[in-house]
C-alpha cells in the first residue's frame, strides 16, 4: 500500500513539474514581449506552483525514508571506522535496495537478491542514480534541454508536432464548424544504441570500504553517462543548417529573422565562442552579454540563456562555434533508461565492473535552430 502511494505521488510530482516548467517558459516569453503586468500575474502563479511542488517533494522524501526503515542488529564492539562509516551504514540500513546493490558489488555479481536485472547485469537503483552529483560547473547536461522521451522498445518512431501556423475563424451562431489545418505530425525514427564503459574497482576497495563503494560507482557512471549523452547530442546540433557570423548584427539576425519567433531560443557555445561573445560590444560600446540569474552560465544575450561547453564538444580546440535555437523542439532523445552495471572478465584485472546506458538522439525539427561559426572580418564589431 505504501509503495502504491509513493508511485502515485511520483506521478503527481511529474505532472506538477511539467506544469511549472511550462509556466516558467510562458512568463519568460511574456516578459520578453514587454507585458510586465501579465508577467507579474504569471510570476505569482509560478510561486504558488513552486511551493506546491516543494511540499509534494518533501512528502515523497518522507514516505521513501519511512519505506526504507528496517530493523538493525545491535551495535557490536568492532571498530566503527568513524563518522563516515556510521553514515555509510545508515544509508544501507534505510535503503534495502541500495544495500542489495552494495552487496552485488562486494560479491562481484554472485548475489543479485532483489535487484532488477537486464542483459545479465543489474539496474542501478534510482535512489543512487538520482542523488545530486558534484560535477564541474562548466559541464552542462544537454539532455536536460532536449525532448527526452522514455521508450520501451529498441527501435521505432516517435511522433512530434510542428508549430501551428493557422488560426480559428469567426463564425455565426450554430454555423458549421470551418475546417482547420491538420496538426503537422512528423514521425522520428529512432534505433536505441548501447554505450558501455568500465569502472575499475580494486579488491582492496571492496575489502576496505563500506558504502563509499556506492559513491565510487555513482560518480564514475554518472560522469560517463553525461559525457556520452553530451557527445551524441552535440553531434546532432552540428547537423543543423550552417551559417557564419562576423558581427553582432549577424547574431541578431539569427535571433530576429532566421529562427521563427515561435521557438524558444537558447545558445550552446564553445568556450572559445563564449570568449568572443563575452568581449563583443554594441555600437554604444556596451557589452552584449547581460547578467541573468536564470541562465546556467549567469549570462544571456537579448534574453536568450547561454550554455557553455568545451571546444571539442562542437569541433576542436579553438573553434568558435555555437548552436542557436530551440533544443527541445530540435532534438529528440529516445531514452531506454537502462543505466546498469555488470561484472565482466578482464585479462588484466580479473574482473571489472562495466556500465551500460541505452538511448538514441535524432534531429526532430530542422527549422528549430542553426549552427553558427564565428568568422570575424577585419573592421567588423
Amino acid at each position: 500500500m505504501l509503495l502504491e502511494k509513493i508511485r502515485a505521488l511520483k506521478v503527481t510530482i511529474n505532472e506538477k513539474r511539467e506544469a511549472y516548467n511550462s509556466s516558467v517558459t510562458e512568463v519568460r516569453s511574456v516578459a520578453e514581449s514587454g507585458d510586465l503586468e501579465k508577467a507579474q500575474e504569471l510570476k505569482e502563479d509560478i510561486e504558488v506552483k513552486k511551493a506546491e511542488l516543494e511540499t509534494l517533494q518533501s512528502n515523497l522524501t518522507d514516505l521513501e525514508e519511512i519505506n526504507g526503515y528496517r530493523e538493525v542488529d545491535p551495535p557490536s564492539d568492532e571498530g566503527a571506522g568513524g563518522t563516515g562509516a556510521a553514515e555509510s551504514r545508515s544509508i544501507l540500513e534505510k535503503n534495502p535496495e541500495v544495500a542489495d546493490f552494495d552487496n552485488y558489488i562486494r560479491t562481484k555479481g554472485s548475489e543479485i537478491r532483489s535487484l532488477n536485472s537486464v542483459d545479465a547485469g543489474v539496474l542501478i537503483p534510482e535512489n543512487i542514480v538520482n542523488k545530486p552529483q558534484e560535477t564541474p560547473e562548466t559541464v552542462v547536461d544537454l539532455s536536460k534541454f532536449v525532448n527526452r522521451q522514455p521508450v520501451t522498445s529498441p527501435s521505432g518512431s516517435y511522433p512530434v508536432v510542428g508549430n501551428a501556423t493557422d488560426a480559428m475563424v469567426d463564425v455565426e451562431e450554430l454555423a458549421k464548424n470551418p475546417a482547420l489545418a491538420k496538426p503537422n505530425f512528423k514521425k522520428i525514427d529512432y534505433k536505441v544504441k548501447t554505450y558501455r564503459g568500465s569502472i575499475p574497482i580494486s579488491q582492496e576497495a571492496i575489502d576496505d570500504s563500506e558504502a563509499d563503494l556506492l559513491a565510487i560507482v555513482q560518480r564514475d557512471v554518472k560522469q560517463k553517462e553525461l559525457n556520452t549523452s553530451n557527445a551524441k547530442i552535440s553531434e546532432v546540433l552540428q547537423t543543423f543548417t550552417a551559417t557564419n557570423a562576423a558581427s553582432l548584427d549577424d547574431i541578431k539576425k539569427v535571433f530576429n529573422v532566421t529562427i521563427d519567433p515561435a521557438y524558444s531560443v537558447s545558445i550552446v557555445a564553445t568556450a572559445s565562442m563564449y570568449q568572443v561573445l563575452d568581449t563583443l560590444k554594441d555600437k554604444n560600446g556596451q557589452y552584449i552579454l547581460k547578467q541573468d540569474i536564470v541562465s546556467p552560465s549567469g549570462m544571456s544575450i537579448s534574453g536568450r540563456p547561454l550554455y557553455i561547453v568545451s571546444d571539442k564538444l562542437l569541433g576542436k580546440d579553438g573553434d568558435t562555434k555555437a548552436f542557436i535555437g530551440d533544443m527541445y523542439k530540435g532534438v529528440l532523445f529516445a531514452d531506454r533508461k537502462q543505466l546498469s552495471v555488470r561484472w565482466v572478465e578482464n585479462e588484466i584485472y580479473g574482473q571489472i565492473l562495466a556500465s551500460y546506458v541505452r538511448f538514441d538522439v535524432k534531429k526532430a525539427d530542422e527549422k528549430a535552430g542553426v549552427f553558427v561559426t564565428w568568422k570575424e572580418v577585419a573592421g567588423t564589431a
